[in-house]
């Protein structure tokens, strides 16, 4: 009975810190507007999203580089502003700026509850070299969000921050439910390293399923092309992150079972020099 509940405890232990694993990434990457920004970062100089960016970005930018002019002047102003939107990232403002739009677009999405790209920096960057070229003002700077999905994913997003703000209790629980299961256990030398095995093989199951969120996020990839392409460039960025992450936990969760191993074959070799 006792070998039965420290088990049972065991793979508690082993499920709720695969839990606290998956909710404390999830806070750090995905509820935080900084993480967001730093995980989506190299979606900057991913060509095929920018390209598609770049296009949404210079309509707006000739709209509102226009706004006011004669109409002969304003078809004047459309090839400087492609010009510049096409060498856009090789402007020494754009690193900030690209920061503060995924910043922004994590900040609205999550304010309306619609899935939203904050362009307002970018745009706001092109603007001013725009303005620089054709000697008018720069424009007052102004969010101007495009809609990835018409979907409302409010209530998701509620629970997905509230998981993710769980991951300490999920934690907690997984130590005080290990430690219950190694003072249960008969031989614990043995319990630590079943517990071990079982933390390794829960991160293996993690690392194949997100390998997996590519393929899965491209089969609910919207119309829209630039939500669908920035949402088949965020998948392997997310995925590739994830997998990072695990490597700590895989490393210890190994080195556990080893330390079990090393402590049973030690208590074999106790008995039998008695």
């Amino acid at each position: 009975m006792r070998s039965f509940g420290s088990a049972i405890l065991v793979l508690a232990a082993v499920l709720l810190a695969a839990t606290a694993a998956c909710g404390a990434w999830l806070a750090q990457n995905v509820v935080s507007p900084a993480g967001f920004a730093n995980l989506a970062q190299p979606l900057g100089e991913n060509q095929e999203f920018q390209a598609e960016l770049s296009g949404a970005i210079a309509q707006q930018a000739a709209a509102s580089a226009a706004d006011g002019l004669p109409e002969g002047i304003s078809q004047l102003i459309e090839p400087v502003v492609q010009e510049i939107v096409a060498g856009v990232q090789q402007d020494p403002g754009y690193p900030e700026a690209w920061t503060a739009t995924l910043e922004q677009s994590h900040a609205a999405t999550f304010e309306s509850g619609i899935p939203t790209l904050d362009i307002g920096p970018l745009l706001n960057l092109v603007l001013a070299a725009v303005a620089g070229e054709i000697g008018t003002s720069v424009p007052d700077g102004e969010s101007r969000p495009i809609a990835l999905s018409g979907a409302d994913v409010s209530g998701q997003l509620e629970r997905l921050t509230g998981f993710a703000d769980a991951w300490p209790m999920f934690a907690a629980a997984a130590v005080l439910a290990a430690l219950l299961g190694l003072l249960l256990a008969r031989r614990r030398s043995t319990t630590l390293a079943l517990a071990g095995a079982g933390a390794l093989g829960a991160g293996v199951v993690l690392w194949l399923l997100a390998g997996a969120v590519p393929a899965v996020m491209d089969r609910f990839s919207p119309s829209n092309p630039v939500a669908s392409t920035f949402i088949s460039a965020l998948g392997p960025e997310a995925s590739s992150a994830f997998q990072a992450w695990l490597i700590p936990l895989l490393l210890g969760a190994a080195f556990i079972f080893v330390l079990g191993l090393v402590f049973r074959l030690a208590a074999v070799a106790r008995r039998r020099v008695r």
